[in-house]
């Protein structure tokens, strides 16, 4: 690759130094170009003092040759003196820039009046050492813009495909929502199967919204990749860096005062037809429970929460388990909910990593398929709404010592409970309005 604008003038820099340091001298930068394995490096002129007239029969240390020797004669050839030395009647040294035992180029300085003395050398042997650090930096810096647009080509066919992909999956969801809304209107509120396509609505409505959210993000990474890098915009990228890229929905949440009840609803309906395929029991509070205050949330954040949590609790508790929703628990200024169920329950060494993305723990030694992306996604939007998340594992702690149950315990399932001996409780607390 050729030298960057940059390493020119900073080689440039070092021959203007010299000269004000020792006068009339003659100075020429040498990088090598050709560095793959087996091929010789061939010598190109960067920078040269004095700019007038055609230095390189003089300076150029390989004049005859054009070339250096081979990459694995290049040490030997320095210290041989094969291209060190004096010629025409000047006083010629020849410096490698070396960093790191790779040659990255040559400085040659030639003074016709008298000879280097050793401080002199000493000198140039630093300024040789600081060209050389440059010279690496200068690679190093074209390798990560070669690897960098690779990256951004690859995000760019990326981004094609996910744009493809998304708008293909919109018309088989419309279908799917309009289907259902034209069943719904052939069944009565009192049929059995109402509820059941009046989920099959709602659910595909939640889809639609979050494949607004997905195109959105791609939208923001199109951005981004179609900026270009400039030194001005620096600053900004290295402010962006120390920030999360999205958030967890792909958007900025909207938070606004709502009633537990009104959240939640739609989304015990579908658990309570989803345990009966399942072959799970579940349990939940009245809706009065989860209404009584008001709450500051996003509506689809915490429903996602919730889904999560039910989910896992679906996948890993086993065939006619307790799942439940409690609600009504307060603590200062927050409302929660609990949902949990009364399975095998989480080691204590697990707990600690439960909201890490990725982490499965014991259960990735499981047949059970999973991302490890569920409650590290519940984590990251429950904090975003100013809320927090406990686990208990198990369920009923055997060093409860209070009078009453936990509070996070259906009543009418404490017994059945607690004589298990396991299960796992989440927990949920967000900000409530007083």
């Amino acid at each position: 690759m050729p030298a960057s604008t940059e390493l020119v003038d900073i080689c440039q820099a070092h021959l203007d130094l010299l000269r004000r340091t020792f006068g009339e001298v003659s100075s020429v930068i040498y990088l090598t170009l050709g560095m793959e394995p087996g091929a010789e490096p061939m010598l190109v002129p960067v920078a040269q003092i004095p700019d007038a007239g055609d230095l390189s029969d003089i300076l150029n240390p390989m004049a005859q040759q054009g070339t250096l020797p081979a990459s694995g004669r290049v040490m030997d050839a320095f210290s041989s003196g094969e291209i060190v030395g004096t010629g025409l009647g000047l006083e010629r040294l020849v410096l490698p820039l070396i960093h790191q035992e790779i040659v990255l180029g040559v400085l040659v300085v030639l003074r016709p009046d008298h000879p280097w003395q050793p401080s002199e050398h000493q000198y140039l042997q630093t300024m040789s050492t600081s060209l050389a650090t440059s010279c690496f930096l200068e690679r190093q810096n074209q390798w990560l813009k070669s690897r960098l647009q690779a990256k951004q080509a690859l995000q760019g066919e990326q981004s094609d495909v996910f744009h493809n992909l998304l708008h293909q999956f919109r018309n088989p969801l419309t279908a799917i929502g309009t289907f259902g809304k034209l069943l719904l209107r052939r069944l009565s509120q009192d049929d059995p199967n109402y509820r059941l396509v009046d989920g099959i609505v709602r659910e595909s409505q939640h889809l639609k919204e979050l494949v607004a959210d997905f195109d959105s993000a791609v939208d923001i990474g199109d951005a981004d990749l179609a900026q270009t890098v400039t030194p001005q915009l620096l600053p900004q990228i290295a402010e962006a860096t120390t920030k999360p890229l999205l958030p967890a929905l792909g958007r900025s949440l909207e938070i606004s005062p709502q009633f537990l009840g009104d959240i939640l609803y739609p989304l015990i309906t579908v658990t309570v037809a989803a345990a009966e395929e399942r072959h799970r029991q579940f349990w939940h509070s009245p809706i009065s429970d989860f209404s009584e205050h008001l709450v500051l949330v996003d509506t689809q954040a915490l429903q996602e929460v919730a889904a999560n949590l039910l989910d896992n609790a679906f996948k890993y508790a086993p065939s006619e388990s307790w799942i439940w929703l409690v609600g009504g628990l307060t603590k200062e200024n927050y409302l929660g909910i609990a949902i949990g169920d009364n399975g095998p329950g989480i080691p204590s060494e697990d707990q600690v990593h439960l909201f890490e993305r990725h982490y499965r723990g014991i259960q990735a030694q499981s047949s059970i398929a999973g991302t490890g992306l569920g409650l590290a996604i519940a984590k990251d939007l429950i904090t975003q709404m100013g809320g927090t998340i406990e686990v208990f594992s198990p369920a009923y702690p055997t060093d409860w010592s209070h009078p009453s149950s936990p509070p996070w315990l259906p009543i009418d399932l404490n017994h059945e409970i607690a004589s298990r001996c396991g299960g796992t409780v989440f927990v949920v607390w967000v900000p409530t309005t007083e």
